[in-house]
């Protein structure tokens, strides 16, 4: 065995429990430290909305996640008191609108609750804004109740690919990265 190999230090800590002992919680971790660390991630901001007969639901998330290309799948995190997820049952039908940079104000909008939803979608088809970068209509495959949160997974069905304005990003609880 050469130094270099003997020298190598271990990519995770190991972690040892004996019988019979609880391995202690991880220090610091609350849920107001939990959400300033997350805050910390950048992500970008969407719009997951629902049509139920001539009233759509929307709300902003940017909780958005790519699962896979073949079969196209999305997933979507949805908080327990979000408007949209009565609505989000096995095999019914949501869009994902990807907001660009100047959408800022329709994400403010879907971040509260409030009937102004429907002025701002097509009167008829699939429930995704005008001028989004990317739209995706999905049919729900599976939702799981993960922690405080349900994580939709959707089958892409349709997309639509807007201009190549930038994205309007979601960083330290604002809209925008610093400049």
């Amino acid at each position: 065995m050469t130094d270099e190999r003997r020298t190598r230090r271990p990519i995770a800590a190991r972690i040892e429990a004996t019988a019979g002992e609880e391995t202690p919680a991880p220090t610091g971790v609350t849920p107001s430290a939990l959400r300033e660390a997350f805050s910390r991630w950048a992500s970008g901001v969407s719009v997951v909305a629902v049509r139920d007969e001539a009233t759509i639901y929307a709300i902003t998330a940017t909780a958005f996640l790519p699962v896979s290309i073949e079969p196209p799948r999305i997933l979507v995190s949805v908080n327990p008191n979000a408007t949209v997820l009565p609505f989000l049952t096995d095999g019914a039908t949501f869009g994902v609108s990807l907001l660009a940079e100047g959408q800022r104000r329709l994400a403010s909008i879907f971040a509260d609750t409030g009937p102004l939803a429907s002025m701002h979608f097509p009167r008829d088809g699939d429930p995704v804004l005008p001028g989004a970068l990317a739209s995706f209509t999905c049919r729900v495959v599976r939702r799981h109740l993960e922690g405080d949160h349900t994580l939709v997974i959707g089958e892409v069905v349709r997309i639509e690919i807007g201009g190549d304005e930038r994205p309007l990003v979601y960083f330290r609880r604002e809209y925008g990265l610093p400049r």
